[in-house]
């Protein structure tokens, strides 16, 4: 390995690019004052002791009192320990934080908008999207008329966690479909309808044909929209005994 790849891997783990340098140089030096550590390193004379001290705070380099000073640099296999410990200790750290956001966002909403929403987007998987977000919502039930194919894997990924979460999943969905068949109660029909019922009290439904290609595309959600859900739910019970398995 040469300078320039040890450097590199040095920064690529955490050392700033003048850290890189300094340290690399002291592993092949083993010791040596800071002039001389600034020209073979090619560091800056006015930056190299700002380095050099960084890197005995970070006990990758130890200062050797005297008159001039001289410098040491650690064994390296001790030295890429401590800079790989600390980045894991960083990003532990961020995993830490990041739940906590995570939980602080799931409760700090208040309560949804009640009524209908007309949303449009531009991108057929701006709605799966969206759609897989309502059906991970799911705390009790979901109940639909599909058009799932394999090509919606953000959806299937919410319709099997859901699954995993001990909700009842039941879908009447236009084609045959082997994974979606193991992940919920499906029957099959020919329904053109993409609409959804999530716990009793949600409705998601298309507006647009999602089959085809268009410019825009809509879609609805009703939230704590009784009629609505009794409407759709009616249609549902009806349709599913004409469906097949």
């Amino acid at each position: 390995m040469d300078n320039k790849e040890l450097n590199a891997l040095l920064e690529k783990i955490g050392l700033t690019e003048y850290e890189s340098k300094t340290l690399g140089t002291l592993f092949k030096m083993g010791e040596a004052e800071a002039p001389a550590i600034s020209r073979i390193a090619q560091v800056p004379k006015t930056r190299v002791y700002d380095v050099l001290d960084k890197l005995v705070e970070k006990n990758l380099v130890i200062e050797i009192r005297g008159r001039p000073k001289r410098y040491r640099g650690i064994e390296a296999k001790k030295a890429f320990d401590l800079i790989l410990q600390k980045r894991k200790d960083e990003l532990q750290d961020l995993e830490k934080r990041v739940a906590g956001v995570e939980s602080f966002i799931a409760n700090a909403g208040g309560k949804e908008e009640q009524g209908e929403r007309v949303m449009k987007v531009k991108d057929k998987y701006d709605f799966e999207r969206i759609l897989a977000q309502e059906i991970a919502k799911a705390k009790t039930s979901i109940v639909g008329f599909s058009e799932l194919t394999d090509k919606e894997p953000v959806v299937k990924e919410a319709i099997e966690a859901a699954g995993q979460k001990k909700v009842g999943i039941k879908l009447i969905n236009t084609f045959q479909n082997q994974w979606l068949q193991k992940a919920a109660d499906t029957k099959q029909l020919e329904h053109g309808l993409n609409a959804y019922i999530v716990d009793n009290k949600r409705v998601v439904l298309a507006l647009s044909d999602f089959k085809q290609d268009k410019p825009e595309y809509y879609f609805t959600i009703f939230n704590e929209h009784k009629p609505m859900v009794n409407a759709l739910q009616h249609y549902f019970d009806k349709c599913w005994q004409q469906a097949k398995k």
